[in-house]
């Protein structure tokens, strides 16, 4: 049965294959386009990238590494050029060894004195067997010995060969080709040809046998004459041995020798490479003493101590601090010195041989320094004493104009050097620093300005510094008269400042020791200010030094631990004889042992961080180095 088809089916067929050509062709064209025409992407940004973005270039990188990085990069040249020469000295060496033919010569040489002594005859009859079998002539190595030896031989047939011609039995030539010796002895060197070849005492013997033989004209029979041959055959073998003896006792002296020499040459020139080596390091380290020495006084001048010691009015502690500030010792090296006291006099009547602040109670009575003993360490219990000085610190008020505070005891062997160093290497000691001018008078109460009097100083200073204003910008903002500003005089302490510049020194590992205590300026400030919060802690039956340490931790303030501070007996060190790197030494409670301890200090040792004395003492050290390789090079010339 046929089917018959629908009249529009061809142009069904055909409308659909138009529709997918054009949709396909739409669909690439739209895909050039988006290509054509895309947007870059946007970038993706980390969290490096947009905090840069935020905050801007990344800090200049400090002086002192920039420093440190380039001498490191000196050193690391030198130990490759040092490298490289080693390497040169090397393949010379190498090279000469291939090229020397000393020990050849050497050889030859002792053979021939060998043979001389024990009187044994030259190469006589090199060739000489050769000639005998063949009469072909004097072809040779030695070309005249061999001339001589073939024309005493033709000689001796001229004067013996009978009518044919030929040898006569009865000559020696004759005899020697009937019994065959010449055969023989034609084979006993087969390195004739070859002189090269290791020294054979059987056939040199063999050829001073015959050489003999031929000169005694061989009388005889043949047995007889092979008899002969063989008796001067082991004469000359045995003094072919002497010779050889001697030759070889000679060769292992020489030898030896010669290894020694090299052995010398090689242990001179190891000394000389090290002796230019250690030269070459003190050159490097003449530059970096050079920038120790200016770091050195760019710490001495740029940090400022303000250091006060608590004196008994009776006692030793005034004689040592007497003959202390003779010297100019201990705190009167400081950048300015204070001594506070319980009395305006001695305990004798007598005046103090220096200026001293006396210390009162809260409402101008006296105070006693005689306290108890008590607590966990049976520790003289002086907090409050001590409290009343720090009062009488801030009421003197020449701390602020400095950067650190320094409380010394009498009886402790102090070098404020030492301490600048510490403080001038250490972060975050370092960072320590006054952040504006300090005014002569302080006067930063409440603002002057018209309409801001109700307002405080500070809260204007730090305003400003929300502006992005620094402390410094702010001070001197607020420091100009009404109606411009405020006129008010105030120093940093009146700033909004990092955590870092309230710091204090814990000195060791059990916690605060009293002999020598170190605060930053803000942290005393703070600390006075916020001794009514650490009234909770005063129920405590501790000393001063604790109660600081416990206070200010309560207060917040930065504590670090730098334990090369001090060496104290009771912080379990052995401060005596005082040799070790710190910068206090505890108790020395006479004059004399003071004294002998500081002298020890001052010639033997140094501070934590004293750069210049490290690279003297290393230098030092080098220079004997040198001279030990120096002698020892000598030695071996």
């Amino acid at each position: 049965m046929v089917t018959e088809e629908a009249p529009g089916g061809d142009q069904s067929r055909r409308r659909y294959a138009v529709g997918v050509s054009f949709i396909s062709f739409l669909g690439l064209l739209l895909a050039y386009l988006a290509v054509f025409f895309r947007s870059e992407p946007e970038p993706e940004y980390t969290y490096a990238s947009f905090k840069r973005h935020e905050e801007g270039p990344l800090p200049e990188v400090p002086k002192e590494i920039w420093d440190e990085a380039r001498s490191q990069l000196r050193v690391r040249l030198r130990e490759i050029e040092e490298h490289r020469e080693r390497a040169a000295e090397r393949r010379r060496l190498e090279k000469e060894e291939k090229e020397n033919e000393e020990e050849k010569e050497m050889e030859r040489r002792l053979w021939a004195e060998a043979v001389e002594e024990v009187e044994a005859e030259p190469r006589e009859l090199f060739n000489l067997f050769k000639l005998l079998n063949s009469n072909a002539g004097t072809e040779s190595e030695e070309q005249q010995m061999a001339e001589q030896e073939a024309h005493a031989l033709q000689e001796h047939h001229e004067t013996h060969k009978n009518e044919d011609g030929k040898p006569d039995p009865d000559s020696l030539l004759g005899k020697l080709m009937k019994n065959n010796v010449d055969k023989g002895a034609g084979k006993v060197n087969p390195n004739q040809d070859r002189p090269d070849e290791q020294f054979d005492e059987d056939t040199e013997a063999k050829k001073v046998a015959m050489s003999e033989l031929l000169k005694k004209g061989g009388h005889g029979n043949g047995e007889d004459l092979k008899q002969q041959f063989e008796e001067l055959q082991a004469q000359a073998k045995k003094k072919a041995n002497q010779a050889k003896k001697v030759f070889e006792e000679k060769l292992a002296a020489e030898k030896k020798k010669l290894a020694e020499k090299q052995k010398a040459a090689k242990e001179r020139l190891e000394h000389e490479l090290k002796s230019k080596q250690l030269k070459d390091q003190i050159l490097i380290m003449k530059e970096q003493q050079e920038e120790a020495r200016v770091q050195e006084d760019s710490i001495q001048m740029g940090i400022s101590l303000y250091c006060w010691a608590l004196m008994m009015p009776f006692g030793y502690e005034a004689g040592l601090l007497l003959e202390q500030k003779r010297q100019g010792v201990g705190i009167f090296e400081c950048d300015e010195w204070a001594v506070y006291s319980n009395q305006s006099m001695m305990a004798d009547g007598s005046p103090f041989p220096f200026p001293v602040h006396e210390v009162t109670g809260p409402n101008g009575e006296p105070i006693s320094l005689f306290v108890p003993l008590g607590g966990r360490w049976h520790t003289a219990l002086n907090r409050d004493v001590f409290n009343q000085v720090w009062l009488k610190v801030v009421e003197v008020d020449h701390y602020r104009k400095h950067d650190w505070i320094v409380k010394v005891d009498p009886d402790s062997v102090f070098f404020p050097k030492r301490l600048k160093q510490v403080i001038g290497r250490r972060v975050p000691l370092k960072n320590v620093k006054m952040q504006g001018p300090e005014p002569d008078e302080l006067d930063c109460t409440y603002c002057k300005k018209k309409g801001f009097t109700k307002q405080s100083c500070a809260s204007h200073v730090h305003w400003l510094q929300s502006q992005g204003h620094t402390c410094r910008d702010a001070l001197t903002s607020v420091a100009r008269d009404p109606p411009v500003d405020c006129g008010c005089k105030c120093n940093d302490f009146a700033c909004d400042l990092p955590a870092d510049q309230a710091v204090y020194i814990n000195n060791c590992q059990w916690g605060l020791h009293g002999p020598i205590e170190v605060f930053s300026r803000r942290c005393i400030a703070t600390y006075i200010a916020g001794l009514p919060i650490c009234s909770n802690l005063l129920y405590h039956a501790w000393g001063e030094d604790i109660f600081v340490d416990q206070c200010m931790i309560e207060l917040g303030l930065t504590r670090v631990n730098e334990f090369d501070v001090m060496s104290e007996i009771a912080c379990g060190d052995q401060p005596a004889p005082c040799g070790q790197t710190d910068t206090t030494f505890h108790p020395f409670k006479n004059v004399e042992k003071w004294f002998a301890c500081w002298n020890f200090a001052s010639k033997y040792g140094h501070g934590p961080e004293d750069r210049l004395a490290s690279i003297i003492v290393e230098q030092a050290e080098i220079m004997e180095k040198i001279k030990k390789e120096e002698a020892a090079a000598k030695k071996i010339d």
